[in-house]
């Protein structure tokens, strides 16, 4: 039997430590959804919402209401099982449109490196979340400016905020329980965004200096800092490093090229298209959409075939139709790349995000070997 959908919820409280799974299995006759749910480690009890088999589209509803059911009750994907805010705004477009970075080369960051007009910052491996907290109450918002839920600690310390000091609004990238700031957009119901980024980021830091769940990232000003970040994270095999200028305003969406915010990557990822789960394993086939244009192709685009990825234990089997972070050493040309490792699920991006040109190609007569950029000390 194939399950063509499979979701894991967790629920932490207290005593309580539960789990719960759901899935659509095809069988003869069409699809079933089935259950099973207990405290996390011991054996669970399972169970069936179908009692006999239904085509896709029923077992999809099925499947979908009983997911909202148990995350309105407080559970959720995370593995810490920490309760999430409620979701009836969810999918709620915001007028929330986040600051993109431009990829940048070795030479221009040895440059920024150099140059005390620009600030370094590490780049998280999160989720892009801004979060907004006013009268009204508090809002997760995504990369897509839509509203998505927050973990009820972040939720709780924001809407403390905004009660004391009024409407504040905040970008960042979220890593499990944890939101780490990196801009300011308002605060005291005043907007920010023609202040400089390092007056923006040195009110946030007092702002959110007493906050558990609510962490602003360290900035490295000078070039001694600039270049100890620079090795600590690639130590660490970080993903790489943020540069931003410390004048700059907050400008909304990526420009054409260049711009006010850069990012160099150590490790190459690429946000890809689940095409399907491969039968009996814990692997899926992955595709990119060709950056050139094709007619009758999803969206002019021709979608491309880049190989299978492993998924570890500690991660949920994607479905068909999921877009997925997969970190790699460099991409051959036609798309298939080299030494994929399976980083987790985008629920930020949507298939126009999965193109070839986030790839890196070997060099030409390049041996198989990950090129270091030195930094001098």
């Amino acid at each position: 039997m194939n399950a063509i959908a499979k979701t894991s919820l967790y629920y932490s409280e207290g005593s309580s430590d539960k789990e719960y799974h759901a899935e659509i299995i095809e069988v003869a006759g069409g699809n079933v959804v089935n259950f099973r749910y207990g405290r996390r480690g011991a054996s669970l009890t399972a169970g069936t919402k179908t009692s006999a088999p239904v085509d896709f589209v029923q077992a999809k509803k099925i499947y979908d209401k009983l997911i909202k059911e148990k995350t309105s009750k407080g559970y959720t994907h995370d593995v810490s099982g920490t309760a999430y805010q409620g979701t009836e705004n969810a999918g709620l477009k915001t007028d929330f449109i986040p600051q993109l970075l431009n990829p940048i080369t070795d030479d221009e960051a040895m440059r920024l490196i150099e140059d005390d007009a620009w600030a370094a910052q590490e780049k998280m491996d999160g989720e892009r979340r801004a979060a907004h907290a006013d009268g009204n109450g508090v809002i997760g918002i995504n990369r897509k400016g839509l509203i998505v839920p927050l973990p009820e600690p972040i939720a709780a310390e924001l809407q403390c905020i905004a009660a004391n000091s009024g409407a504040i609004r905040i970008d960042g990238e979220i890593i499990g329980d944890i939101l780490y700031v990196f801009d300011l957009h308002f605060h005291r119901g005043a907007s920010l965004h023609a202040s400089p980024w390092s007056k923006r980021m040195k009110l946030a830091q007092i702002v959110l200096f007493q906050c558990e769940s609510i962490k602003t990232a360290p900035a490295a000003v000078n070039t001694d800092e600039k270049r100890a970040l620079w090795n600590k994270v690639k130590a660490a095999h970080g993903e790489g490093v943020v540069f931003k200028r410390l004048d700059c305003p907050v400008r909304e969406g990526r420009p054409n090229s260049g711009g006010d915010w850069l990012k160099y990557k150590f490790t190459e990822s690429a946000s890809c298209f689940v095409l399907e789960v491969n039968s009996g394993k814990r692997s899926v086939r992955i595709g990119l959409l060709d950056s050139s244009d094709h007619p009758n192709a999803v969206e002019g685009k021709m979608m491309i075939p880049t190989g299978n990825v492993t998924v570890p234990p500690n991660h949920a089997v994607p479905t068909a139709g999921d877009i997925v972070e997969v970190e790699y050493l460099y991409a051959y040309k036609g798309g298939s790349l080299y030494q994929p490792v399976y980083r987790g699920k985008r629920t930020d991006l949507d298939i126009n995000a999965c193109t070839t040109n986030q790839l890196k190609y070997k060099p030409e007569g390049r041996d198989e070997e990950d090129v270091e950029v030195q930094v001098a000390s």
